[in-house]
């Protein structure tokens, strides 16, 4: 039985962070939505936005290495999504994608409690 919340984080890497600052910009906001986590049972799933160049710089490896990384240090992160992007959202698009984002909560939500659990409200959305 699921007794903690599930929710969902949306992050966009500034356009600013270069390959060489993204796994330190990526550590300090990624720990700072575990630190958001109430309990332990807490499951929270990043949805990352981040600029092709920033990815292509790093190359595919580095780049799942730096993501295991940082979800493994972080115990209430189920895990990270990564979107690429050619350009930064707009702050429409990034509604639209909290609002995808909380659709899908909510689907997941129906098919726990239709199994018997307990999921608590999605929250904390960022």
């Amino acid at each position: 039985m699921i007794q903690g919340q599930f929710r969902s984080s949306i992050l966009q890497v500034p356009a600013e962070v270069t390959p060489l600052k993204f796994r330190g910009y990526l550590r300090k906001e990624i720990e700072a939505v575990q630190a958001t986590a109430q309990n332990e049972e807490d499951i929270i799933v990043v949805r990352l936005f981040v600029l092709e160049k920033v990815l292509f710089g790093l190359g595919p490896k580095k780049v799942d290495s730096i993501l295991q990384g940082v979800v493994g240090k972080c115990p209430n992160i189920q895990r990270i999504e990564l979107e690429a992007l050619v350009r930064p959202l707009t702050q429409d698009e990034m509604h639209e994608a909290a609002a995808e984002a909380q659709e899908t909560l909510q689907a997941l939500s129906n098919r726990v409690m239709a199994s018997g659990g307990k999921l608590g409200p999605a929250t904390g959305e960022k």
